[in-house]
Parts: C-alpha cells; structure tokens; sequence
C-alpha cells in the first residue's frame, strides 16, 4: 500500500459524544490493521471523527503487536486534523497500552483522527488498534 490512505468509515462524522455541559467524556475510536497496511511509509489510516465544539485533552493508545519481528521498526504518527499529536509511536512494535496528556486542542467542527505509518513493519502481523479520545464541550 504505498503511501495510501484508507478512509474513514462514512457514518463515522456523524458520530459524538458531544455533552451539553462541561464534563469529560470519552470517545473510542478503532482500526484493524492488516499487513498490506503497515508495509510502506506515508500508508494512512483515518480512524474517525472527534465532535466540534470539544476540546481534547489527552488520549490512550491501546494497540496489538503489529510487527512480530525480534527487532521490530513499526513507528506510527497520530494525527488529530493536521496537528501530530505523538510522532513516531513505537507502542506497535510489541503492543500495549499508553496515556498521553496532550496541549489542550480546541475543535470547532469536526476532526478527523488518522494514524500515519512512519517506520515500517519488520515483519507485518495484524491486529486492532483502539484511540480512546477524552474531551470536555468547550
């Protein structure tokens, strides 16, 4: 898959968990990847929509070992609309789960999250990747 996109499922900008008062709230976002999909640099994956009107606090990346290699180089960049918000991931190198307390991102409108391979699998392996979004109505 040579630096191709795979898009977003079409429903996926309707959906929100948009509050109608300040609280955090969380929104699950997910993909199975295939081998095809992590074998070249620049492959994209949008995984969905995050509501406007929001603002993005921090996320959790919980991801299968997608590279089965003893010394694995799969790396990925997450993408909150074009802003990087973690860049050249590591975590799918064996798999796991992380927090990442993030710079507030004020959304407007809705925005896309895309995962962007940067280092490609050693050896491909498939297996599902979760983004769990946590935000509050601005």
């Amino acid at each position: 898959m040579t630096a191709a996109t795979v898009a977003a499922p079409a429903y996926s900008h309707r959906f929100g968990n948009k509050l109608p008062n300040t609280g955090l709230t969380c929104q699950t976002l997910s993909h199975t990847w295939l081998t095809a999909e992590t074998d070249e640099a620049d492959d994209t994956v949008e995984f969905g929509y995050i509501p406007g009107g929001v603002t993005v606090v921090g996320f959790i990346n919980k991801c299968a070992d997608l590279d089965a290699n003893v010394s694995p180089t799969l790396t990925h960049t997450i993408k909150l609309g074009t802003t990087a918000l973690v860049t050249e991931d590591d975590l799918c190198q064996t798999g796991g789960g992380e927090f990442h307390a993030i710079t507030p991102q004020v959304l407007t409108v809705p925005t896309l999250v895309s995962v962007v391979t940067v280092g490609t699998a050693a050896t491909h392996a498939n297996g599902t990747q979760y983004l769990t979004f946590l935000y509050y109505s601005s």
